[in-house]
């Protein structure tokens, strides 16, 4: 039997819904999955919570990444063939024990990666590699703060700047995590400590991930031709709750930056939404080929914790109310 998890009403993580699934069969371009891992990401939450923009209309299925065995390919496929392990991005649809999807979303699993730390990479990956590597440009020697460090974004990002020769400092709103950012090579911090210590400036790089008001004064510890790219608004949500008020505060303590007043500080201001980037056919291309270096990059997705997928629930209740560390999976098996 095949199943999903469908997001039918918004609220708390017990309104996700168990269903059975018909599977489809591939079209001429696409790649039928057995699902191992559906990845959860912080925007599952956002997008239950009916806090996602970009989320379809309901009733949908959540999801942007899974692992798992190919059992099917359209005649048109070349790169995968049946039994092959994979990867792959979902783009909505990740929930499920079987997905049918494009091809060019789907990449072989790379060497000595699991296919548990496979559904831990797309998202992380992508994203870190956008932030960090094109948006910022990290070079060797350059100054880093990773404020979200013990996320799975935060630790391909943390090992991807360790790797382009930086100087990384990891945050944290959880003092007994500072020791699993430490393992990263990276020096630990939690959010409070970095406020407080005026010292702790001159970054040449920020990823941000909470938005709302904390952009002005994260921005304030740039150096001369530093760069901030901001990949959310996690202050918006707490516990899993579904807060207007909370979630419109966020968003009106967004700065608006003047490009005249950026002239004074010679810095960089940028917001990425990864899924936009990834409805491009040439920078998917582009991404999925750079994965063949994951290894070589010593990039590594952490596996926090894998949930049964009929127990969806506390996987996003352990996500929303910061106990884990790295990523969180749901497994169909």
């Amino acid at each position: 039997m095949h199943r999903d998890i469908v997001i039918e009403k918004y609220g708390t993580a017990k309104t996700l819904t168990l269903r059975d699934l018909a599977p489809k069969p591939p079209a001429d371009d696409e790649v039928a999955i057995d699902v191992a891992y559906s990845g959860i990401n912080f925007a599952d939450i956002q997008m239950r919570l009916g806090f996602y923009p970009d989320a379809p209309k309901r009733p949908f299925v959540p999801g942007y990444e899974v692992s798992g065995v190919v059992t099917a390919v359209g005649k048109d496929v070349r790169d995968v063939r049946p039994g092959d392990d994979v990867v792959a991005g979902t783009y909505f649809g990740g929930y499920a024990s079987h997905v049918t999807i494009p091809a060019r979303q789907v990449f072989k699993l790379p060497p000595k990666i699991d296919l548990a730390a496979g559904a831990a990479l797309p998202v992380a990956y992508f994203t870190a590699q956008l932030a960090v590597g094109e948006m910022a440009r990290v070079r060797p020697g350059d100054k880093v703060l990773i404020e979200c460090a013990t996320g799975g974004v935060g630790v391909i990002a943390t090992q991807l700047a360790r790797h382009l020769g930086a100087e990384v400092t990891g945050l944290t709103t959880s003092a007994h995590k500072k020791g699993f950012i430490e393992d990263l090579g990276a020096k630990a911090l939690t959010l409070d400590e970095l406020r407080r210590d005026e010292s702790q400036k001159g970054f040449d790089f920020i990823l941000n991930s909470s938005g709302g008001a904390h952009i002005n004064w994260q921005r304030a510890r740039l150096g001369l031709t530093g760069r901030i790219v901001c990949i959310g608004l996690s202050s918006g949500v707490k516990d899993g709750k579904r807060n207007f008020v909370r979630i419109a505060t966020a968003a009106l303590r967004t700065p608006k930056i003047s490009v005249l007043k950026l002239f004074d500080a010679n810095q960089g201001v940028y917001a990425l939404n990864a899924l936009h980037v990834l409805r491009d056919p040439v920078w998917v291309e582009r991404l999925t080929r750079s994965l063949a270096n994951v290894e070589a990059m010593n990039l590594a997705p952490h596996v926090g914790k894998v949930f049964p997928a009929a127990d969806v629930a506390s996987a996003h209740s352990f996500l929303e109310t910061k106990q884990a560390t790295g990523k969180v999976l749901l497994a169909w098996k």
